[in-house]
């Protein structure tokens, strides 16, 4: 699987997991919500440019939080999105599971990311089966356009 479609797979888990409304992800991209919500829900195919913009406005809002409320996102987009194939599937399930059940409180606003990010790396990293390189590997790579873009634009790798 490629990595819109994969980005497109785990849309909804990543948009929850920073805190936006299918709204508010719509108008930082250019879309409208209903747009978002055809993505997520599989009606409508994720284009190589949305995913390009999407990743840009996560990218740019890693770099723009501190590190502790971003550790989530960015675990989850290598495990799921950039990188899969570093992780066994029973890894992605267990860290997808643990996210989904974290995630919406973000969202509601009943906690911070930072500390549903903190607690998540906590679980995750206790869960067993887990490897001590995959977490460290996500966490250590440092987020920025030339990983992805550079991949989408250069290479070729990112196919409609």
């Amino acid at each position: 699987m490629e990595e819109i479609a994969r980005m497109q797979e785990h849309l909804l888990l990543l948009r929850r997991t920073v805190g936006w409304t299918a709204e508010e992800l719509g108008q930082r991209i250019g879309v409208t919500r209903q747009t978002v919500n055809n993505i997520e829900s599989g009606r409508s195919r994720l284009t190589k440019t949305q995913y390009i913009a999407m990743r840009s406005v996560l990218d740019a809002e890693m770099l723009q939080s501190p590190d502790d409320d971003t550790e989530m996102l960015r675990l989850l987009l290598d495990a799921l999105v950039d990188h899969p194939e570093n992780y066994s599937p029973e890894e992605r399930e267990r860290i997808t599971e643990k996210a989904n059940m974290l995630a919406p409180s973000i969202l509601a606003g009943a906690t911070s990311r930072a500390k549903v990010s903190k607690q998540w790396l906590k679980d995750v990293g206790a869960l067993a089966g887990l490897s001590a390189g995959a977490l460290l590997g996500a966490l250590g790579v440092g987020v920025g356009l030339s990983s992805w873009l550079g991949g989408a634009l250069t290479n070729g790798k990112l196919k409609k």
